[in-house]
């Protein structure tokens, strides 16, 4: 009976000892698997800190900081300054042709341009005895003094027609000037790569690459050049036409008075350029006009001549008969 009892017992140790045990490695289990995760928790939270670059979904998003980058500063400055071509155009008349002729080109001189190109027609020898001149010129005016010099004009001649043209090339000036850039970027790179080609297939690969890149660099540069001539001189067109009288100005309102005064100045002034070219015709071709009047004037005398001399007999023969019979 004893020893019943004893294994019992024993058997109850054992089991209490069994479940003992399990419940303690249950709790170290659980006991370490919070210090895990609290150590995991620590780690990433370290990293959050030290990396604050990291995206976070839940986290305001920042306002963009107000001091710009390295490039920033570069190119806002040379936003800032406006490509603008300025041109213009001017019809003048003129009583003093030559007078004009030489003011426009002082005109030039004086405010720093130069005359491109000039045009001249008129009187001339292979020309009819006269013919009003006419002149045009293409001029090329410091930008910043195309304003002083249209002023200018007006003193040597009657200004009928003045027109301004603006082209803004400021977008096209700076995509060109950064493609530029690029390619000579890509030609400092090649230029690196082909020191240290190897092969002879390579080599010529890379210098026909290059070749390429600099033909683009120069054609860019060449415009570049061209823009950057157009703006800083203006191409003024000049026309100046040699007049007997100036045209009339339209461009204000007249009275009665004036209207009339002008329309008998008019007609005064072409009633006197048709006696002058009349007068000088005549006297231009005396040589064969004067013979030509005194022919007319003789065979105009010889008719008037015979018409008035009484007419004669039909049969002067027989006339004396007749008297006799009767």
């Amino acid at each position: 009976m004893k020893k019943r009892y004893l294994g019992f017992l024993l058997t109850l140790v054992m089991l209490a000892s069994l479940l003992s045990g399990c419940a303690g490695n249950e709790v170290a289990s659980e006991s370490a698997k919070a210090d895990n995760d609290s150590s995991f928790s620590q780690n990433v939270d370290e990293i959050g800190a030290e990396s604050p670059g990291e995206f976070n979904a839940d986290a305001p998003m920042s306002e963009p900081s107000e001091t710009p980058g390295a490039w920033a500063p570069e190119q806002t400055a040379a936003q800032t300054e406006r490509k603008i071509i300025r041109n213009a155009e001017f019809s003048m008349e003129t009583l003093e042709y030559d007078k004009t002729v030489q003011g426009v080109q002082a005109l030039a001189d004086r405010f720093g341009g130069y005359i491109e190109s000039s045009q001249t027609t008129g009187a001339g020898a292979a020309d009819n005895y006269y013919r009003a001149r006419w002149a045009s010129f293409t001029l090329r005016i410091p930008a910043e003094e195309l304003d002083a010099f249209a002023d200018s004009l007006a003193q040597y001649g009657s200004v009928t027609d003045s027109r301004f043209y603006t082209d803004e090339v400021t977008d096209y000036y700076y995509d060109t000037e950064a493609h530029l850039k690029s390619l000579q970027l890509q030609e400092e790179r090649l230029l690196d790569i082909l020191s240290k080609a190897d092969t002879l297939s390579d080599v010529a690969t890379l210098e026909n690459s290059l070749a390429d890149v600099r033909y683009q660099i120069e054609s860019l540069q060449g415009s570049l050049r061209r823009l950057d001539s157009l703006i800083a001189l203006s191409t003024v067109s000049i026309t100046v036409q040699e007049v007997y009288e100036y045209s009339p100005d339209y461009g204000r309102a007249k009275g009665l008075g004036e209207r009339i005064s002008d329309e008998f100045g008019r007609s005064a002034a072409a009633i006197r350029r048709a006696a002058e070219d009349c007068i000088v015709f005549v006297l231009g071709n005396s040589l064969t006009v004067i013979p030509a009047l005194a022919l007319a004037a003789a065979a105009f005398l010889l008719f008037r001549r015979r018409k008035k001399s009484p007419p004669q007999a039909k049969n002067p023969e027989k006339a004396p008969e007749d008297d006799a019979k009767k």
